[in-house]
């Protein structure tokens, strides 16, 4: 269940839900707010409401009051969208923090070799130039495989995704990179994958 603008200049928005093991919308009606889904939970029945385990969001508050409210049995999950969006910045501000450390430090060696990390952060390893590949301190390539690889953990299968996102948790919090470390609580990562447990799941 999301929010989404309908008009160019993103001033008139509307509230959509998507059956996610169907992949298509199943609602969606102008406005948002906590009163707006309260129309689309009159539709089911009692048992159907009951059968829903998990809705995925944004995390906004009126979508979070609205599913504790009519939905007792389901859970809260953020999308994997907003999950790698939390992720998508660290890379650059990583590249910046440590370019800005080699300035400081007056390495030369370590600034010039930084110019050529800010392209090559986004490319396979095997794609990378022999100056992109000298990176000073391993921390702006390794911040981008954490979050590419964030983004495939929620598409994992059920029985792969738990031991998948726990070796995910380790690396990342080993990884000894403030940007990834401070920006995830580990009570927090399991959520995305509630919902491929779940019989009926609207987001």
């Amino acid at each position: 269940m999301d929010e989404t603008s309908c008009r160019k200049g993103g001033h008139t928005y509307i509230t959509v839900v998507v059956d996610h093991k169907r992949r298509r919308v199943v609602w969606a009606h102008d406005g948002y707010g906590k009163e707006v889904p309260g129309l689309f939970f009159r539709q089911p029945t009692d048992e159907q409401r009951a059968s829903i385990k998990a809705v995925t969001g944004d995390g906004a508050k009126w979508i979070d009051a609205s599913v504790k409210e009519r939905l007792p049995n389901a859970g809260r999950v953020p999308d994997s969208f907003h999950i790698v969006s939390r992720m998508s910045d660290a890379p650059d501000q990583v590249r910046k923090r440590v370019r800005n450390q080699a300035r400081r430090g007056n390495d030369k060696t370590a600034t010039e070799a930084m110019r050529g990390v800010r392209y090559a952060v986004p490319k396979n390893p095997e794609d990378l130039t022999e100056r992109q590949d000298t990176d000073p301190r391993g921390q702006p390539y390794r911040s981008w495989q954490l979050k590419e690889l964030l983004g495939t953990l929620p598409h994992q299968p059920t029985g792969q995704a738990g031991a998948k996102l726990k070796r995910w948790i380790f690396r990342a919090s080993h990884s000894r990179i403030p940007e990834i470390v401070e920006s995830f609580t580990v009570p927090a990562l399991p959520e995305p994958f509630n919902y491929q447990n779940s019989n009926s799941a609207y987001g």
